[in-house]
């Protein structure tokens, strides 16, 4: 009975994928024998082929994002650098856990994505700016990896009031 559940086991893991990993190494071989150079490698290539998990920091999160800032000296503009102002505070919040936001929550609100992509995204994440009308939520395109701030906050509190409501009602990515 013993050496059955073995060989179900055995076939389980390496027969049944057996013949998808021999045509995925000869596959990269075909590219200047690149299965190889993994192969003496691996730790190299580790991060590219597993999944580690790890906790985002605010500079990382930061570098992220490209701002689409309004004409220099506009009173837009100057709308624009309070809020980010109040972002950069709550970055700080969220680094020194200070925030119930975390960084991941706010990937997956802005991409869709619970962590970056070993290769990086297929486009920059940008940071986009609307006048605010009766406490209107930010919000994203996932699709265009775009958050959308109002412009105009003054106070932290404020802005991680709004984030907080709008990430905690969009219910989750793919989860409707």
């Amino acid at each position: 009975m013993r050496r059955i559940y073995g060989q179900l086991i055995k076939h389980h893991i390496y027969f049944r994928t057996a013949d998808m990993i021999a045509q995925f190494k000869e596959g990269m071989n075909s590219c200047g024998n690149l299965w190889q150079i993994v192969e003496k490698n691996w730790k190299v290539f580790l991060p590219l082929f597993t999944n580690e998990e790890k906790q985002l920091t605010r500079d990382e999160f930061r570098a992220l994002f490209t701002i689409c800032w309004s004409e220099e000296g506009s009173n837009l503009r100057e709308k624009e650098e309070d809020t980010i102002f109040c972002w950069e505070l709550l970055l700080n919040s969220i680094q020194e856990k200070q925030s119930t936001i975390t960084f991941q929550e706010m990937l997956v609100f802005i991409t869709g994505a619970d962590s970056i992509p070993p290769l990086g995204f297929p486009g920059e994440p940008r940071i986009e700016f609307y006048t605010q009308e009766n406490r209107r939520l930010p919000f994203a395109s996932t699709c265009g990896m775009v958050l959308f701030l109002p412009r105009g906050i003054q106070e932290e509190e404020e802005l991680t009031d709004l984030l907080n409501t709008a990430l905690k009602g969009y219910l989750g990515f793919g989860k409707i």
